[in-house]
C-alpha cells in the first residue's frame, strides 16, 4: 500500500518547524522516516503534513551537559553507536543500539524518533525509563521538560501534543563503576522483542544503585520498581525475584506474539541473565 496524500515541508530552523507543526493539527515530523514511512504505508497514520527536520543543524549533536547526556532529534542512531562521547557517558544506550533493526535501519533511524514512536517492544523507550532520561519539547508557546516516566503513555502514544517538537533528549550519566546490558529475545535477529531486559548499575558493589526496565510486556515500557527493592535488600534469590517480576508486570502482554504467561517465563530468564552481566553472582 501506499501512503494518503500530504503536504511535505523541510525547515531550514527549529523556529520555521515550530511554526510548521503549529499551522496543522495533523502535521507530523519526520527525520530518518524509519517508524513514521512504514505506518503512513499501511494507514496506520494519515498525518496532512510532514515537517521534515533533515536540514536542522542545531539538532545535530552529542555533548555532554553537566551531568547528562544530550542528544539532538537530528542524530542518526548509527551515529550514537559509533560516538566515543556516548559510549563512554550512557553506556547503556550503546547495549541497547545493538539490538535495533539493521545497520541500515540504524543509518537513517534517528534516537529521538524512535523515542517519540514509543514502540512498547523497542529497546531505546526502556533505556529512557532506566536511566531517568528526560525530553526537551518545544512549541511555538515555548519549551517544556518531561521525564521518561511521564514520557510514554500507551503504545506509540507519548506526551508530545499537537504543535510540539521534541528537540532533543537527556540521559543521566552513568555513576562510577556501573556495568549496562541488555538481554531480549526475538523470532529473528532485528526483529522487535517479544520480551526484553535493559539494566545499569552492579549488583555486587551497589546493589542499591541498579537501575532495570522490561519492555515487550506490557503497554509501556516498565520500571521495575519490586525488583529494584529486592535486589537493593539483597534478596537475589530465585523466589523473591519470581514474586518481584510478578508484582511489576502483573498483566504482561497477550498477544499472537506469545501468551502472557510466556513473556513473564521469558523476563525471568532474561533478568538472570542480566543480573550476572551486571557484576551480580553466577
Amino acid at each position: 500500500m501506499k501512503p494518503c496524500s500530504f503536504d511535505y515541508v523541510r525547515p531550514q530552523t527549529v523556529a520555521e518547524a515550530l511554526t510548521a507543526l503549529s499551522s496543522d493539527p495533523d502535521a507530523k515530523v519526520i527525520a530518518g522516516g524509519q517508524s513514521l514511512v512504514p505506518l503512513m504505508n499501511f494507514r496506520l497514520a494519515a498525518p496532512t503534513l510532514l515537517v521534515d527536520i533533515a536540514d536542522l543543524d542545531e539538532l545535530d549533536f552529542i555533548w555532554i551537559r553537566g551531568d547528562q547526556l544530550c542528544i539532538g532529534a537530528r542524530v542518526r542512531q548509527r551515529a550514537v553507536e559509533r560516538s566515543t562521547v556516548a559510549a563512554s557517558s550512557c553506556g547503556l544506550l550503546g547495549q541497547a543500539l545493538r539490538w535495533i533493526g539493521h545497520p541500515q535501519i540504524r543509518n537513517r533511524g534517528t534516537i529521538c524518533g524512535s523515542l517519540v514512536h514509543g514502540d512498547p517492544s523497542a529497546e531505546l523507550p526502556a533505556v529512557a525509563v532506566a536511566t531517568g532520561a528526560e525530553f526537551v519539547v518545544r512549541s511555538v508557546s515555548g519549551e517544556r521538560i518531561v521525564a521518561a516516566a511521564d514520557f510514554f503513555e500507551a503504545p506509540m502514544w507519548t506526551a508530545v501534543e499537537e504543535g510540539e517538537l521534541v528537540t532533543e533528549v537527556r540521559f543521566p550519566l552513568d555513576p562510577p563503576g556501573a556495568l549496562s546490558t541488555v538481554r531480549e529475545y526475538a523470532r529473528r535477529s532485528g526483529d522487535f522483542a517479544i520480551a526484553g531486559i535493559a539494566m545499569r548499575g552492579h549488583v555486587a558493589e551497589n546493589p542499591a544503585g541498579v537501575r532495570i526496565a522490561a519492555f515487550g510486556v506490557a503497554h509501556i515500557p516498565i520500571r521495575m520498581t519490586a525488583v529494584e527493592t529486592a535486589i537493593a535488600a539483597g534478596q537475589s534469590d530465585s523466589d523473591a525475584l519470581e514474586r518481584a517480576v510478578h508484582d511489576d508486570i502483573p498483566t504482561p502482554t497477550d498477544d499472537g506474539q506469545a501468551d502472557g504467561g510466556y513473556r513473564l517465563d521469558l523476563v525471568r530468564h532474561l533478568l538472570s541473565q542480566a543480573l550476572v552481566d551486571c557484576g551480580g553472582p553466577r
